[in-house]
């Protein structure tokens, strides 16, 4: 990673932690891509998803963008396909395009909200029909280099900047190794493999791009190197050792450098640089909570100019962060009572993190913190949770508790049903047996009575799925999270049941959030769900054995009134329950504990003086 204070970049070994969340290519970041790809249709050539490679959208450049931008503009949006993504993240901003391929942007107005036609160079603010200081931040592809007048360009769009936007940008590195290759070799052409030549493309130096973007009022606080290597690549850096050495340069910065193939540059409309904030998580449960609770948080946390999120399961690497002024640690179901837990928790708060420990289920389910008196939660500052019965237990250990609930990442497009009477019950869950149990007769009766159109789709719980006399079930293993979502989005009614007990009163309501999003009409029990579905309006709550038989009747006939209900939900959870209108409230928390971490030092020593001997 290169910073614009010292405009050096990172190794390896020093970018290893920030490499396991931030924006390198690590499998979190291709299931989020997978998920976004399978909803997200495009309008094109054919019906290839919209994340397919003609599209030419940069994911990496999407995640970047801010999660909650009011206006968003964006030059050369080509087919609108990188703000369609972004639209299913943020579908109440406002997506602008520019674009002068005119086939092109008959395609991207589909997409976007609004779309200009013409030559980003030559278009007037007042053609674009945007203020100055209305928009939240600009977005360049692969655009400035392209341009006769980059400088010119990004200093009048600057002005349509909000103070404190953001301006996201992808460059060519004319340092990349092949380039100078070419030179030596006296010529000059641009080639990678499968690519033609681009002789007309303008590239850019570190101090180019810097220049370029303080010129326009702009303070580039970060950019990215994005790497491509190849063969002779090791061969290229051993010839240069001798050269490098009398000219007295940094071998492994010139390799870094030669190495990136392009850099994405990150700007903020303000004469200095971001607070330097950073949150770096240990996780301990990384198949079904990790998702949810830490990396789609983190993924929106990072588009804040400024805010570092790192990660790693089970194991992560601590390291000084000098850069950032304030910093987080987050234990997330890491019990820290096990002895190498706490040496180096101990470790953490001598280098002055403010420590949170994240958990979102029912403590009273591992006997083995109650034996050690808790002392998981008691031997951190702060606990962030799930919910406000939850909270309320914690803080019977820890009076410092913020709840944030579980979001959606992102608004799937309105789901299209099919044309035939099938309907598709769905019933995926772990641990839910004694949940399920008392329905299965009343199940069973409803599946014989309408085994002509009604399915039942199972995934994991194979007890539930052995209990089904019916030929009309499919079952699928425990499965990654695309896959389920898939399978999910192909059902029409989900059966959520949960019986009055404890440790479900606990419980997240996101099953249904995740129907809600996917067009699958829910039947919930009233345990956690009664305080998220509106009867009757969203979806269908039962009370009795009976109630859950004649409703779950009534949906499977009147299929106007389960799509009605779907509808409704998928409207409400777009419009309260997506994590762009949430995500900033943790940071929020954060800041406001690092304000008082003095005072939540001193009550963690009295909490757990153990910490301190």
């Amino acid at each position: 990673m290169l910073r614009t204070k010292t405009y050096r970049l990172r190794t390896c070994k020093q970018n290893s932690l920030r490499n396991q969340q931030a924006l390198r290519t690590i499998p979190y970041r291709n299931q989020f891509s997978a998920v976004c790809q399978c909803f997200c249709s495009r309008s094109g050539r054919n019906a290839m998803p919209l994340l397919d490679h003609d599209d030419r959208i940069d994911h990496d450049l999407q995640r970047l963008i801010p999660p909650d931008a009011e206006l968003v503009l964006e030059a050369g949006c080509g087919t609108g396909s990188l703000g369609a993504v972004y639209k299913r993240v943020n579908p109440f901003g406002c997506y602008v395009g520019i674009e002068r391929n005119r086939e092109a942007a008959a395609v991207a107005r589909s997409r976007l909200d609004r779309v200009v036609v013409g030559d980003v160079e030559q278009l007037s603010p007042t053609a674009l029909g945007i203020g100055e200081e209305t928009v939240d931040c600009l977005v360049y592809g692969e655009v400035l280099q392209q341009l006769v007048n980059p400088q010119q360009t990004l200093r009048q769009h600057a002005a349509l900047l909000k103070p404190g936007g953001q301006a996201l940008a992808c460059l060519p590195n004319v340092q990349h190794w092949s380039l100078l290759v070419e030179l030596l070799r006296g010529r000059w052409r641009y080639r990678e493999e499968g690519l033609l030549d681009r002789n007309n493309v303008r590239f850019f130096t570190l101090e180019g791009i810097k220049e370029l973007f303080e010129q326009a009022g702009l303070y580039p606080y970060e950019i990215l190197p994005r790497p491509i290597v190849g063969q002779d690549y090791a061969v290229f850096q051993r010839a240069m050792a001798p050269v490098l050495a009398a000219l007295q340069m940094d071998p492994e910065q010139f390799a870094l450098q030669t190495s990136a193939f392009q850099y994405l540059v990150r700007s903020v409309k303000s004469p200095q640089p971001p607070r330097q904030f950073s949150v770096t998580t240990l996780i301990g449960e990384d198949q079904v909570c990790a998702r949810v609770r830490v990396q789609e948080p983190d993924l929106f946390l990072a588009t804040i100019p400024g805010v570092h999120t790192y990660s790693g399961v089970r194991s992560v690497q601590l390291e000084d962060f000098k850069e950032a002024e304030e910093k987080v640690f987050v234990f997330q179901r890491v019990f820290l009572h096990e002895p190498q837990n706490m040496a180096f928790l101990q470790k953490v708060l001598q280098k002055g993190y403010l420590v949170v420990y994240e958990f979102d289920d029912d403590p009273e389910r591992w006997p083995e913190g109650r034996k050690k008196d808790w002392f998981t939660f008691r031997a951190c500052h702060a606990i962030q949770t799930t919910t406000e019965p939850l909270a309320a237990c914690l803080r019977e250990h820890n009076p410092q508790v913020g709840v944030f609930p579980n979001q959606l990442a992102f608004l799937p497009p309105p789901r299209q049903y099919s044309a035939d009477d099938k309907v598709t019950l769905f019933f995926g869950a772990l641990n839910r047996e004694t949940d399920w149990q008392p329905l299965i007769p009343a199940l069973q009766r409803v599946l014989t009575d309408h085994q002509d159109h009604l399915q039942v789709q199972v995934v994991h719980d194979q007890r539930f799925f052995a209990s089904l006399w019916t030929p009309h079930k499919r079952f699928e293993p425990f499965c990654t999270y695309p896959r389920y979502i898939q399978l999910l989005r192909g059902c029409d009614l989900a059966l959520l049941p949960l019986a009055p007990t404890r440790t479900n009163a606990m419980k997240s309501d996101l099953k249904f959030l995740e129907c809600a999003g996917h067009g699958v009409t829910a039947l919930a029990s009233p345990i956690v769900y009664e305080n998220t579905i509106l009867q009757g309006k969203t979806g269908f709550l039962f009370h009795s054995v009976e109630e859950f038989e004649a409703r779950l009747r009534k949906l499977i006939v009147q299929r106007e009134l389960r799509r009605t209900l779907a509808a409704n939900a998928y409207e409400w959870v777009g419009k309260h329950r997506l994590l762009a209108q949430h995500y900033r409230a943790r940071l929020e928390w954060y800041r406001e504990l690092r304000h008082r971490l003095p005072q939540l030092n001193e009550e963690l020593r009295q909490r757990a003086p153990e910490l301190f001997g």
